[in-house]
């Protein structure tokens, strides 16, 4: 455990112990520094004194000559047992004799200067041998400092066992005098315990003395009794503050049940956006549209739950209106739902006019989108009607009056020349002639006014069947005009049988008529693509389609007449020159408009035609 981390009577104890071993450390170290430095002098003074007198000694075996004088003065020097080596030089430096004799011990070969040093923990050096003021030679002498050492240690011992005693000493003392400073901190400690774990703030600490911890406990006494009135007061003023949080709480609870309730109420479409595009509220409307739970959807990015909504319009108006800018839309097409809406997006700001939000209303108008539709398809079909009509007057005016009139004219002529039997057999076949264009007339005019108001039901039509019959029917100038007609296996869709038979019998009618070489026609068909689909804007994106071309090698026409050719009674050509009564075309194209389809043509002089036919598949 850490000093920091450990009870405060064992940090005081452990602070005393510290202080104590740390002074007695000190005390012992200095007083072994203190007598190794002076033992060392001491040492070192002996052994200079010793070769003063070993050398003084040894000047007459020195001037005599005598090796034998020399050994017997230096092993006086057995006495005193720290001599490690002594080595007598004569004056020309040479090794005289060595103390001990046969020493292992090493020593310089030859003197150096006079004087002692301690070297590698020895005491060495030399004293010149001297009499009479000559230099006869030198003594060199080394010591060890054992004895020094053995003093030290000997010192080192008692140091250690003194600092043993006093730290004992020091422990029980510690133990003793922390109390007067532990036991009111302790109690202290306690106190605030207390009062934490058990929120009583009558409690109050004992105090111990006069002293900083008394004044501390005080203190401390004085802050509960703060703490205990201002307590009473905070739990009075939370018990009103409460109170009216619920009162409040349940207004504002009332508030917004109200307002919800309004908003799930609504017919609209409600949803607020934040800035991320995140849902933050959506009403009750929405169950009605979505597959998704409102608890699913709340939190979530737009493009999260409905990824088809990415670079939508209603997409592009809610980046615009966290961009501040309010936003009303008439007409939205949801890609989710397949409903149209008109959406207002209203930008939602704080008090520092920040956006934060949007507010996103729709209201659903498909319903009237519908009604209106219908309303727009009967005002086209009443102008239809209305020009059916006044083309009808115009038949009645001038076709049918035209074959009448011949009549009339022929039967005056005939009775004006009862004589002439061959001139009354040509007037005869004029007026079969004006009688007979009289009746198709009147035949397709009918045809054309039951289509316009049919309504009989739409089946699976097979329309290989369809071409067999055509062909059946057709047998007789398909030989005669040596014509062709080429197709592949013809989908089956659905549709009224009758009227798609009459469709494209009137096509390949108009291309077996109007040819002046053998006919070659080629029926083809494929599903176009619903981008190919958004270029016919009187097509439904929702539905899928089948495109028929019939491509003939005919007489052709000029682009110019591609959609008069559909009106009634419309004719590019004289009745001289091509038979018809300009009523087939205008019925191919009320057929395909009663299956919501479309049909167009493309020509050009003698270079045949094509016309396509857009039919529900």
């Amino acid at each position: 455990m850490k000093l920091k981390d450990a009870p405060i009577q064992r940090k005081l104890q452990s602070v005393i112990l510290l202080t104590c071993i740390t002074v007695l450390l000190l005390i012992v170290t200095a007083y072994l520094i203190l007598e190794y430095y002076s033992f060392r002098k001491t040492e070192y003074n002996n052994v200079a004194t010793l070769g003063k007198v070993i050398a003084y000694n040894s000047s007459g075996a020195l001037a005599f000559d005598s090796q034998k004088d020399a050994n017997e003065i230096l092993s006086a020097l057995k006495a005193n047992s720290h001599i490690v080596v002594a080595c007598l030089y004569d004056k020309e430096g040479n090794v005289f004799v060595v103390y001990p004799q046969h020493t292992k011990a090493t020593f310089p070969a030859k003197p150096g200067k006079p004087g002692y040093s301690v070297v590698n923990g020895h005491i060495e050096g030399y004293t010149e041998v001297v009499q009479e003021k000559n230099r006869l030679g030198m003594l060199y002498l080394k010591s060890d400092l054992e004895a020094m050492y053995d003093q030290l240690r000997h010192y080192a011992a008692i140091g250690l066992l003194l600092l043993m005693g006093s730290l004992v000493v020091a422990y029980f003392l510690s133990r003793l005098l922390q109390k007067s400073i532990s036991e009111p901190i302790l109690a202290l400690e306690l106190t605030a315990k207390a009062i934490s774990e058990n929120r009583d703030y009558a409690v109050r600490a004992t105090q111990y003395g006069n002293d900083e911890m008394g004044s501390l406990t005080r203190a401390f006494n004085d802050m509960l009794t703060q703490i205990q009135f201002q307590n009473k007061e905070i739990l009075s003023f939370n018990q009103n503050l409460e109170l009216k949080i619920m009162e409040r709480t349940a207004a504002l609870q009332e508030q917004k049940d109200f307002v919800e309730t309004i908003i799930n109420s609504s017919v609209d479409l409600v949803a607020v956006f934040d800035t991320r595009l995140h849902y933050i509220m959506l009403n009750k409307r929405a169950d009605d549209y979505y597959n998704i739970s409102r608890d699913n959807i709340i939190g979530r990015n737009i493009l999260d739950v409905f990824p088809q909504m990415k670079n939508t319009a209603l997409h592009t108006d809610l980046q615009r209106a966290l961009a501040g800018e309010y936003i009303h839309d008439n007409k939205y097409r949801s890609p989710v739902i397949h409903r149209t809406f008109e959406n207002f997006y209203i930008p939602l700001k704080d008090a520092d006019d920040k956006i934060y939000g949007v507010l996103l209303i729709g209201h659903d108008i498909t319903n009237l989108m519908r009604a209106n539709e219908q309303l727009e398809n009967l005002n086209t079909e009443l102008v239809k009607s209305n020009r059916d009509l006044e083309q009808f007057a115009y038949v009645a005016s001038h076709d049918l009056q035209e074959p009448l009139r011949k009549i009339q004219t022929f039967t005056q002529l005939i009775e004006d020349n009862p004589d002439n039997k061959e001139r009354q057999k040509t007037y005869h076949q004029k007026i079969a002639q004006a009688a007979s264009r009289m009746q198709n007339l009147i035949r397709d005019v009918l045809s054309f006014s039951r289509i316009s108001r049919t309504e009989e039901a739409f089946t699976l039509t097979d329309l290989n069947v369809i071409m067999e019959n055509i062909k059946s029917d057709f047998e007789l100038i398909i030989r005669e005009k040596h014509a062709v007609i080429n197709y592949p296996v013809l989908p089956v869709i659905r549709g009224i049988p009758l009227q798609l038979f009459q469709l494209f019998s009137n096509l390949i009618s108009n291309s077996l008529k109007y040819n002046d070489k053998s006919p070659v026609i080629n029926i083809t068909f494929d599903k176009p693509a619903a981008s190919e689909i958004q270029n016919y804007p009187k097509l439904n994106p929702d539905f899928s389609y089948i495109k028929f071309d019939f491509t003939d090698n005919g007489i052709g026409f000029e682009q110019e007449y591609s959609e008069r050719i559909f009106d009634v009674f419309q004719r590019l050509h004289g009745k001289q020159t091509y038979s018809g009564t300009g009523i087939g075309l205008a019925i191919c194209k009320k057929i395909v408009e009663n299956h919501e389809g479309l049909i167009f043509a493309k020509g050009s002089p003698q270079n045949g035609a094509v016309f396509t036919v857009i039919l529900p598949g």
